[in-house]
């Protein structure tokens, strides 16, 4: 850093978050409003539901499924960034339903199978994608609905095969030139169990 704090503010939603400036947050200006109304949108939670935020940076999808469950829900989001969960934590601190953990995702979701099944899970993994051990957690899990987000396409369709192959559907999908130049499209994929599951 040159000058400044080394913090940056951003808002999604009305709310304000500051973040390390070093930290994690959406590449293109606009893409996290973008991304959390489409979230908002997809998830089909009404008050009183559960919700997860896997990979959940700061808390914006969380903060937007919050306000959707409502103080009679929650929503469980796991990052294993300390200082993006302290911002969230700083960003979101009247929402007590919403519960930030700091801890690698992978052990997370493996510890709650056999827990009660969230309504709704939210993911946007690193590069790499989920992989088979995060997805075969969800998916043992029950969810009525993922949404799955990714800038990787190629991570991203191994990952949507793995849904598949676990007895999701694809129900949406859209895509965003949000890294032009370069082969990264911003993939975001609604999933879901069909009824008879």
């Amino acid at each position: 850093m040159i000058a400044g704090t080394g913090r940056a503010v951003e808002y999604v939603a009305g709310r304000r978050w500051e973040v390390s400036a070093t930290g994690f947050w959406q590449a293109h200006h606009g893409a996290a409003q973008c991304y959390s109304d489409l979230v908002a949108e997809w998830s089909g939670l009404h008050p009183g539901g559960l919700a997860w935020d896997l990979y959940s940076g700061a808390g914006v999808f969380a903060s937007r499924l919050a306000d959707q469950v409502g103080q009679t829900g929650a929503v469980l989001a796991v990052e294993s960034a300390r200082s993006a969960v302290a911002d969230g934590t700083a960003a979101l601190h009247d929402l007590p339903w919403l519960d930030l953990h700091a801890q690698r995702v992978e052990r997370w979701v493996t510890e709650r199978v056999g827990g009660a099944a969230p309504d709704t899970i939210v993911l946007d993994p690193p590069r790499a994608g989920a992989g088979k051990e995060v997805v075969a957690a969800i998916t043992t899990t029950g969810p009525l609905r993922i949404i799955h987000i990714g800038c990787d396409p190629a991570a991203f369709a191994r990952d949507l095969g793995l849904y598949q192959s676990a007895g999701y559907q694809l129900a949406d999908l859209r895509a965003f030139d949000a890294f032009p130049g370069t082969h990264h499209v911003e993939c975001i994929a609604l999933l879901e169990r069909p009824a008879s599951q």
